[in-house]
Order: C-alpha cells, then structure tokens, then sequence
C-alpha cells in the first residue's frame, strides 16, 4: 500500500472590493501574501507544487518555487482555476442583487443547480476538477503535494472526499489562506482518501 499526501492552499486576501471574481485576475494584497506564508509555517517537504494559472494564486506559487528551487517543481494546471461566474464577474452581490434578486438568491440557496448568466455551469466545474484530482492521484501516487487554489475547487474537492451532498457546498467554510489536507491510501481496491485537517 502507498500514500499520498496533498494539501490544499487557499489564496489569501486580494486588492479590490469583495465582488464575484472567478476567473477574474486579480493580485494578492500585502495582507493576502503575509496570510499565505503564515498558512505554510512549520508546513513543507513537498514533492511538487501544482497551481492555479490566476495571479492570486500563481504569484505565490512561483515565488515559493523559487525559494526552493529545482528541489520543488511547479506545475500549472487550468483546471484547479475557480468557476466562472460569467455577467457576475468583478461585479459586487448587491450590484447583482438590485439587478436580478431572483436569480441570486436561488444560486445561494442551492449553487449547483443555478448558473450565473454566461457562467459555468456547477456540473461542468465539478467536473473538470475531479478530473484534475483524478489526474494527480494518478501521476503522483506516493508523493506529499502542495496545491494553490481557490475556494469553489477545495470546496468541491473536500466534498468529493468526504462524500457530500452537492447542495452543501456552503457548508464548508474555507477562509483566505486556509489550508487542508488529505491522505489518500492507495492499494489493490482503489484509492481511499481521508480529510486529515482543514482550517
């Protein structure tokens, strides 16, 4: 039997207002990049570093590389990308509120079966994420991955593990910076994760 071990790094803060920002690029805020490296004190031995292409969290990736150097090599994948929320992006939730209340409020109240107009669709984000999860699992069995992302894939990733409910998405908090890890036993019946800490 092998083990993988992957832990899952939220960004921190970024510059700007609280809108819908997706697949929107935006920066981390000075904050932002002091939360991130908190979250990774007394954290490491990483075999690979795999990121989101969006700035938030691939600025932090590629410095963290370079801390490293060659010893963590960093991989960039679109599909750990957040969703796209289509008309909704860098708009504000009142913006959006006072323009069609309706809507908004059946995509808080149940997000997997609303889309945001022009958006992605919750199936197809779920699914290009698992297969992203999939994929790693695959490719680095045995290894300790760090993977920098966004709230919607860890969200959807820890759903995925703990065998939850798609309309429960919202229940699980995951704050700038937060980090989770999993353990995955790998063996002659299938892969078998666990949520080892989130927080």
């Amino acid at each position: 039997m092998t083990t993988t071990i992957i832990e899952l790094l939220r960004h921190g803060e970024v510059e700007g207002e609280e809108v819908f920002r997706g697949s929107s690029d935006t920066l981390l805020s000075d904050t932002g990049w002091d939360q991130m490296e908190a979250a990774l004190e007394g954290r490491g031995d990483w075999d690979v570093l795999i990121s989101s292409p969006l700035l938030r969290c691939q600025e932090f990736a590629n410095h963290l590389a370079q801390q490293h150097g060659l010893s963590l090599p960093l991989v960039l994948d679109q599909r750990l990308q957040e969703i796209d929320f289509g008309t909704w992006e860098n708009r504000s939730p009142t913006d959006v509120l006072e323009e069609d209340p309706e809507l908004l409020q059946h995509w808080w109240n149940n997000p997997t079966e609303s889309t945001p107009p022009e958006g992605e669709s919750f199936l197809q984000f779920n699914y290009r994420v698992l297969e992203c999860w999939q994929a790693l699992l695959d490719k680095y069995q045995g290894k300790k991955l760090l993977l920098i992302t966004h709230a919607g894939v860890t969200r959807t990733i820890l759903m995925h593990v703990l065998g939850m409910l798609d309309e429960n998405l919202f229940r699980l908090d995951v704050n700038y910076a937060n980090v989770s890890c999993i353990r995955i036993h790998h063996d002659e019946t299938g892969n078998w994760a666990s949520l080892i800490s989130h927080g």
